[in-house]
C-alpha cells in the first residue's frame, strides 16, 4: 500500500516508517521538527542525538536497500498537507502529528495554545485532506487511554451501550481527560465521528497506553536508526524515565500518590497494532475504536 505517516520524525513515526517500509509498503514521512524544537526550547533534548528525517531514510536504505520519502512541513498547514495527499495519493494515513506530552500541555498559555492549535488543526487537515483527495483512504490516528481518565466503572472499548427511561442508544464512551493534551486527543476523536457520520470517511483510532523501548528489527540494524528516546519530566514516558533513573541511580518518580495502575506498550507491540489495523481497514462510514 501506499502509506503515509504523518509526525514520521517521532518516537512511533520513525520506527513505524521503517517497519512498513521493510513489509513492502510505499511509504512517505511528514514532519516538522516541533518535537525537537520544543525539546531544545524546553532543555529536554532526546538521551542520544538523532540525525535528522532525510539522514535518517539515507541511512535506512543503506542497510535495507527500501526507499522511504521524506516531506517537511507542518501538517497543521492545510495547503502543505492537502497538496501531499493530492500528490502520493494514500491509501492508509497513520497520524502521530501531535504535541505529545501532557506536562508541556499544562505549563503555562503559550504551551497550551500551541498543543490547542497544534493537535486539532492537524487532524481536522487531515480529515479534509482525505475528504478532498483521498475518499477512499483508511485514517489510523494514535490516540491514547488517557482519554477515557480514572472512571470507577469499566473502560469499553470505545462505546458505551446507554439504558435511559426505557430506550437504548450506543454512545461514545464518556471521556474526562486530565490533562490539556489528553482532551485534544478526546476532541480528535469527536471530530472524526463527525465526519465519519457525516462523510462517510475510514477510521481506525488506536487508545494506546504508555509505550517504552528502543529495539525494533529494524532500528537494531543501526544504532543511528533508534528513535528519539526522552527520559526527561516534560517528554519522557515512564517506564523509560524509570530505566534512566534506575541506572544513574535517582529515586524513581512517584506520580500522585503513587497507587495508580497503569498498562505500558513496548515499541515492537505498538509496531504490531499499526500493522493489524493498516491490514485489517474498516468499511466507509465506519469508525473502530480499539484500546
Amino acid at each position: 500500500m501506499r502509506v503515509l505517516i504523518l509526525g514520521g520524525d517521532g518516537y512511533l513515526g520513525w520506527p513505524t516508517a521503517m517497519n512498513m517500509a521493510a513489509r513492502g509498503h510505499e511509504v512517505c514521512v511528514m514532519d516538522n521538527y516541533l518535537r525537537r524544537n520544543m525539546a531544545r526550547e524546553t532543555c529536554s533534548e532526546a538521551l542520544m542525538p538523532n540525525p535528522n528525517l532525510h539522514d535518517r531514510a539515507d541511512i535506512f536504505k543503506s542497510v535495507s536497500g527500501k526507499d522511504i520519502r521524506v516531506e517537511i512541513g507542518d501538517c497543521a498547514d492545510y495547503r502543505t498537507l492537502s497538496h501531499l495527499v493530492q500528490d502520493f495519493a494514500p491509501e492508509a494515513i497513520i497520524h502521530y502529528a501531535e504535541q505529545p506530552s501532557g506536562p508541556y500541555s499544562m505549563m503555562g498559555f503559550d504551551e497550551a495554545h500551541r498543543t490547542f492549535n497544534n493537535n486539532l488543526n492537524a487532524t481536522f487537515n487531515v480529515i479534509w485532506s482525505v475528504m478532498e483527495y483521498a475518499p477512499e483512504c483508511h485514517i489510523i490516528k494514535l490516540g491514547t487511554m488517557g482519554e477515557y481518565g480514572t472512571p470507577d466503572i469499566d473502560i469499553e472499548e470505545g462505546w458505551l451501550d446507554v439504558e435511559h427511561k426505557g430506550r437504548k442508544q450506543k454512545f461514545l464512551y464518556p471521556r474526562q481527560a486530565g490533562t490539556l493534551y489528553h482532551t485534544t486527543k478526546v476532541l480528535d476523536t469527536d471530530l472524526l465521528w463527525f465526519y465519519v457520520r457525516t462523510y462517510g470517511l475510514r477510521v481506525t483510532d488506536l487508545m494506546q497506553g504508555p509505550v517504552y523501548g528502543l529495539s525494533s528489527d529494524e532500528c537494531d540494524q543501526d544504532d543511528r536508526l533508534f528513535p528519539n528516546f526522552h527520559y526527561d519530566d516534560i517528554f519522557g514516558t515512564a517506564v523509560n524515565r524509570f530505566l534512566v533513573q534506575a541506572v544513574a541511580g535517582v529515586p524513581l518518580t512517584v506520580y500522585g500518590k503513587g497507587g495508580q495502575t497503569r498498562g505500558y506498550l513496548n515499541l515492537k507491540d505498538t509496531l504490531q497494532c499499526v500493522d493489524l489495523a493498516l491490514n485489517n481497514p474498516v468499511e466507509q462510514g465506519d469508525m473502530r475504536i480499539l484500546n
